[in-house]
């Protein structure tokens, strides 16, 4: 999972600094009534812009502290500092958000927009700042503050309920964030679905409706290819390793080494063990964050594999021009682009057989006996089981997008006043059972299992899905750009899959809508048809269809 905070308005993804870009003209507008301020009554255009950029690096300052102590809170925080962690997370947003919210602010960007002359990078910042200008005055004092501190709540009472295995400890909180969710989608208004409001804040201008539609588009292909792999005759074993145990500290070494492979610059990244769920936290350009768990009877599952996802995360972060950060432009296009980073690197290069080509005898040496009556084949064919489980983080790639419907399901009827929150629970299990035939035997492996809720990401889940569609059409161009990557990959040449992500994806930051990028990069409009090839390719041949 990526930045949980990413919506409001002090993002974590935002830092210090600006384009060079060409100068504007230096003709003179008046600047609009408003408050008395120090600025002069008369200043250029360019003037107008630079006090911008200035009040959005402050608040960046702001948003790097704001992102330090929610890393701190997921990671090492004792439990009786959750209080007043959740009251300095409320501060600092507020504080952000007043900056960016100021009338002062709003002059500026209203004398900056009567330019005609800006450089591309300083007419996006523009658009964006506007955008984003628009949408939080909309919401009222304080708001801001109290989405905040009740988010750190939230996530504390999560962090207890589910190790009490217990949603009644959890429920008034998220109760409290759904309502919460509930007055911010009125703020900022919204044609059809109250969902569609929140998710323009992960996934710029998605809409429920296309939501259905991307979704009912590879559904059907899903369900059928589920079919055929239930009723195929080939076996794999849900058990690799038998009884045998692998040390949590021998597993962060060869995710460390595996990650850094990839291209995770360790000089500006640092990652730690988490007890809540694997994330992603950016403080600044050269200082990002990352968090796994660990199982000590599998190695790859959560430890590797969701190292190499949230190094996707903070590649993507470390490849955007440093000069953006602070600016609109530096932050991703979405997260529907961000988690096919994640994805990719997780999926498409962490569970290929020519990366483990390369790491399988790195993988023997590391765990010795251990691991010394395992094959290849063995090790390729379990990372890549139909593994039908409760747990959407241990899902196979198939079955993986029926737990992400799901949620969103439950996200779509939730606010569209279909369900009430007291009936999550029972609702969950029986979509379980419907979509993936499974009973949900406690709270901890049903509604409990993701904190994204508790955070109030809501709308957040579908990312995940379109990652994946994305991540597959760029692999595609990835591997016609570079008809050798397998090839490279089994070697340990890793160089290819960053450099071509950096050069099409990360570099420009967000400059272009995520449809857009993903035709610059591909040549193609988006097209879901590719992951179904992927998978049906992929699962064909390990399962012999």
């Amino acid at each position: 999972m990526a930045i949980l905070n990413r919506a409001d308005s002090a993002r974590l993804f935002m830092g210090a600094g600006g384009p060079s870009g060409s100068a504007a003209p230096d003709r003179s507008v008046v600047e609009p009534g408003g408050p008395a301020t120090e600025a002069p009554a008369e200043m250029t255009l360019r003037q107008a812009y630079d006090k911008l950029v200035a009040v959005s690096m402050d608040a960046t300052k702001l948003g790097s502290a704001l992102g330090l102590v929610a890393w701190d809170e997921s990671t090492l925080m004792p439990p009786h500092g959750a209080d007043y962690h959740a009251k300095v997370q409320a501060y600092l947003a507020d504080q952000a958000n007043q900056l960016l919210t100021s009338p002062e602010f709003g002059q500026w960007l209203s004398a900056a927009e009567k330019g005609q002359d800006w450089s591309q990078v300083e007419a996006i910042n523009l658009r964006l700042w506007r955008h984003d200008y628009d949408k939080r005055t909309k919401l009222p004092p304080g708001f801001v503050a109290r989405e905040a501190e009740m988010a750190s709540q939230s996530q504390t009472a999560w962090t207890k309920a589910r190790a009490e295995n217990n949603f009644a400890i959890f429920r008034p909180y998220l109760e409290a964030m759904v309502d919460l969710a509930r007055q911010k989608a009125r703020y900022y208004g919204y044609e059809v679905h109250p969902l569609d409001a929140l998710m323009d804040d992960l996934m710029p201008g998605m809409t429920v409706a296309q939501c259905d539609r991307l979704l009912g588009a590879v559904t059907p292909a899903i369900v059928e290819l589920v079919r055929k792999i239930k009723d195929s005759k080939t076996v794999i074993p849900d058990n690799l390793f038998g009884q045998a145990v692998f040390p949590k500290e021998k597993q962060e070494a060869l995710a460390r080494e595996m990650t850094a492979a990839i291209g995770l610059d360790y000089q500006g990244a640092l990652y730690m063990e988490t007890p809540r769920h694997p994330m992603t936290t950016t403080i600044n350009p050269g200082d990002v964050r990352i968090t796994t768990r660990y199982k000590e009877n599998n190695p790859l599952e959560p430890a590797l594999l969701a190292a190499l996802h949230e190094a996707g995360h903070a590649i993507y972060s470390q490849g955007i021009p440093a000069e953006y950060y602070g600016l609109p432009v530096e932050q991703d296009a979405g997260m529907d682009i961000q988690e096919a980073s994640s994805r990719y690197f997780e999926n498409y290069i962490g569970r290929s057989k020519p990366f483990w080509q390369y790491w399988f005898p790195r993988f023997q040496e590391v765990f010795g006996p251990t691991a010394a009556t395992i094959s290849l084949d063995d090790l390729y064919r379990f990372m890549n089981r139909f593994n039908l489980s409760v747990i959407r983080l241990e899902a196979d790639e198939v079955s993986y997008v029926l737990h992400i419907i799901i949620r969103y399901e439950i996200e779509r009827d939730l606010f569209g006043d279909k369900i009430k929150t007291e009936d999550l629970p029972a609702v969950w299990n029986q979509k379980y059972k419907d979509y993936l035939g499974l009973d949900v035997p406690d709270d901890r492996s049903g509604i409990l299992q993701d904190i994204h809720w508790a955070g109030g990401a809501f709308g957040y889940f579908p990312s995940y899905a379109f990652g994946s569609m994305n991540a597959a059409q760029l692999d595609a161009a990835l591997h016609r750009d570079h008809p050798d990557l397998d090839q490279r990959l089994a070697s340990g040449d890793f160089a290819v899959p960053i450099a071509w992500m950096r050069e099409h994806i990360y570099k420009y930051g967000r400059l272009y809508p995520v449809t857009e990028l993903i035709k610059l990069a591909t040549g193609e409009e988006q097209d879901p048809s590719y992951f179904i090839r992927y998978l049906t390719a992929k699962y064909g041949e390990i399962y012999q269809l």
